[in-house]
Parts: structure tokens; sequence; C-alpha cells
């Protein structure tokens, strides 16, 4: 049995990006993940502008050709009511980026196999286990057995590890995210759409030359369409992209299924969730992985405070990120269940608050501010 100082589970940029920060602060972490090759990993993300303020100082200057900014998102609805959100009137040089997830990990795993404090393990994890006096991690590499114990035990990717926790919300959307990238003939000018569509909130995000499409679409119907392209193009074009001279779907759709899942608690005895381990979110408005990254940056801060680990810095975890969460939580979720209702009265309200939005740009900057920064 060996003893670690803290353990990450999970290396995906959640995880590397915490393990970073710490070594910063000359704290020794160990990274345990199934495998840190993410190159196969075709996933676009959509980072917030401040998201990539956390995590640019890693990404070496090759990642300027490899990213697309977004300068405008536009929020429509089928329907009467437009509004545009742009960075500009937020004093900011963009509201985002898209990136290819396998260049961020793998341009974050270069940094992280620089750090002499930080030690990578290749490993399938069987068991993690919160206690007084220390956690517990037992993990297989091949046919061996290891077990190790720290004093601080962090969930940057959780799954089956963390089914008992005790869960505030499980929720099941009882719909997929149908994600496949398109060509359209107009070209896209930095400009990222979301659009509540009449079959579910669609998400259109630039990338390279082209668009990311994230659709949220009903079970039955999404289990249709990633076999049918022909008839998803029709459904796309007629919903919103005839206007940007229709589309081409350039590569295979893949979905998954979407729930909201928020824990009780984020900080236990010697364990604290982070990102998804703390919370799955809807995907409309592209805030899961900014959520987790604010929880990264909340979390360092807190454990800056001394070298060693000092586990009464972390009491104030839970009350520092509620308000976030809570408030990402509840927007994308009336983004995703009632504002996409196509009932008559609902679909006026929707249309006069957009149109609302629009004419009070205080209050839409405020938001858009509170979605980039965090609450």
């Amino acid at each position: 049995m060996i003893h670690k100082s803290i353990i990450i589970i999970g290396g995906g940029p959640v995880g590397m990006s915490l393990a970073l920060l710490l070594s910063e602060q000359g704290k020794n972490v160990t990274i345990l993940d199934q495998g840190l090759s993410k190159n196969n990993d075709g996933r676009i993300l959509a980072l917030s502008y401040a998201s990539f303020d956390i995590i640019g100082k890693w990404l070496n200057h090759k990642s300027s050709q490899i990213r697309t900014p977004i300068n405008t998102v536009q929020i429509s609805h089928n329907g009467l009511g437009v509004s545009q959100i742009k960075a500009e009137a937020l004093n900011l040089d963009s509201l985002g980026f898209t990136i290819k997830y396998s260049d961020v990990c793998e341009q974050l795993l270069a940094e992280v196999r620089s750090r002499s404090n930080i030690q990578l393990v290749i490993a399938d994890v069987t068991r993690a286990v919160d206690g007084n006096g220390y956690a517990y991690v037992e993990y297989q590499d091949g046919i061996n057995k290891h077990l190790l114990t720290c004093d601080l035990l962090i969930m940057a990717e959780g799954g089956k590890l963390l089914q008992n926790i005790a869960k505030k919300i499980n929720h099941d959307y009882e719909e997929q995210a149908v994600i496949f990238h398109i060509k359209t003939k107009e070209k896209h000018n930095n400009i990222a759409y979301e659009r509540f569509a009449k079959n579910g909130p669609l998400v259109l995000l630039p990338y390279n030359k082209h668009y990311v499409v994230v659709w949220s679409l009903k079970n039955e119907l999404a289990s249709q369409v990633v076999y049918d392209e022909k008839y998803l193009t029709e459904m796309l074009d007629k919903e919103f992209t005839n206007r940007l001279g229709g589309a081409t779907i350039i590569d295979k759709p893949i979905s998954f299924p979407l729930k909201l899942v928020q824990t009780k608690q984020k900080f236990f005895k010697r364990m604290v969730v982070v990102g998804n381990s703390a919370q799955t979110v809807h995907p409309v408005s592209a805030q899961g992985l900014n959520l987790g990254l604010r929880d990264v940056m909340a979390l360092a801060d807190l454990l800056s405070n001394d070298k060693e680990i000092n586990l009464k810095n972390l009491v104030n975890y839970d009350s520092l990120r509620n308000m976030d969460s809570n408030a990402v939580i509840g927007f994308t979720h009336l983004l995703a269940t009632k504002l996409e209702s196509q009932n008559f009265m609902m679909k006026h309200l929707r249309g006069a608050g957009l149109i609302g939005l629009s004419n009070l740009p205080v209050l839409q900057n405020f938001i858009a501010r509170s979605l980039i920064f965090g609450v």
C-alpha cells in the first residue's frame, strides 16, 4: 500500500487542469486515468472566454491555428423574436472558442508530463472510498491490483464509482443529443446559433470552416435520424439551415442520452467531486465543461492557502460553488424544458422574451457575462 498526497481520478481537461494548478502550488499530484491518449476522440469543445483564460496558458502557439473564435451568439425560435449577443458589447475579443477535445487533451498532457510533481498512472479504477483518516483507491493495470491511500481524493470523472453518492437531482430528459458536422453555402463568420426548434433545442457552433451541430431530440426521433442522414438534413434545412444556403452533413451523426444530475454535496470527508462528477447538465448553451473549469479554479484557490493539505480550507467549497452550479442548472433546465414547448402561449411568451432581451442590452449582457464568468 502506497500513500499519496492528492489523487485525481480522471485525465480529461478538468482533471489535468486541476493537476497543473496544484502543481504550480508545489503540491504532489497523482492522476489515474484509463487511457490518457484522446487522439480518437472527435468531440468539439465550446470554451467560454473565461474557460480559455484558465487553460490557454498551457496550450502552445499552435492552439491559435486550431481553435475557432465565437464572436456572436444569435438566439431565435420558430416564430418572431431574435436576440444577439456580441463580444464587442461585453468588451471582449471573443465570447469563446471551439476547439477539438483531443487537441486540448494532447497539449495539457504534454504540460502535465513536464511536471516532476505530477505522476500519471494508466489504470482501471475499481473502487474509490472516502474516509476520516485517509481516502483510498483500488485499481488494476492489466492483471495486477493495487491500493493507494491519500490525504485528498478528487473525482474529476466518476461514472460507476459515484453511483451510490446521494443526488440532489437525477432527472432523465428522455432525449438524446445528436451531434454531427455540417457545411453550409454561407460562411459561418464566427457566429454561433441557438435555436429553440420545433423538435428540440438546436445549437450550431462555428468550427474551422464548418459547423458542429448539437440537436437535442426525443429518444425515438434521435434513434431514427442517426441512421437516416437524408431525413436529418431535411429536418435541419426546414428548421434553420435553409437560411444559410442549406446543409450538407460531413460526418456520421452520433448521439448520447441527456440527463440532469447534481450531487447533494461536493466536499465529503476527504473527497471532492468536480466537473461532471458533481453535475451533468443539458448541452443547451454549452455550459458543462465551463462550469467544471470554474469548479477547478475555486478548489485550487482554496487549496492554495497551505502547501500541505488542510481540509479546513475546503469546508466552504460547497457554498462557494452552489450558487454558480444552481444558476447554470436552473437556466439550462429552463431552456431545455420550458422554452422548447410548442404550446401556443409559451411560443408567444418565448418570442416576447427574446424581443425583450434584444431591447434590454444591460440585462442581456448581464446574462451573457454570468454564463461566461460564472455567478
